[in-house]
């Protein structure tokens, strides 16, 4: 399956098939950036349904980052790690605009954010499993 990626206000896309070219991309945007503030990356899964399939992750950060899905019913829900406390408070880039992070939506590591980012692209963008997940009504 392909993904597109998005990151900033027409600072980045692409488009992946592989999970190497997902981790290189989000490596990239991570790197390339140092001196900006963190990313939401969005990554969108083709579907035929009325909603777009998506998956948001914040790249950059050095500790932390936060894990939103949209299913293809229009459901979305936050990622979570239980084990993990409330994150710092902290600024990203949502599509250009300058966004403060709630540090209750920051509880996931890059790490689990990276993993969840793998079991989107490559579970036709089902909510990933790497992640517990608070369902918003």
């Amino acid at each position: 399956m392909s993904i597109d990626i998005t990151w900033g206000r027409g600072d980045g896309a692409a488009s992946v098939t592989t999970v190497a070219e997902l981790d290189a991309t989000l490596s990239s945007v991570a790197q390339d950036h140092p001196e900006r503030l963190p990313y939401c990356v969005t990554l969108v899964a083709p579907s035929g349904a009325d909603f777009p399939v998506m998956l948001d992750i914040c790249v950059g950060h050095p500790q932390r980052s936060f894990v939103y899905h949209v299913g293809a019913d229009g459901s979305s829900a936050w990622g979570y790690e239980p084990d993990l406390e409330a994150g710092p408070p902290f600024t990203f880039d949502y599509a250009g605009t300058p966004t403060d992070a709630w540090p209750e939506r920051t509880r996931v590591s890059n790490a689990s954010a990276r993993e969840a980012a793998r079991q989107f692209l490559t579970s036709d963008g089902q909510r990933p499993s790497a992640l517990a997940w608070e369902i918003l009504d």
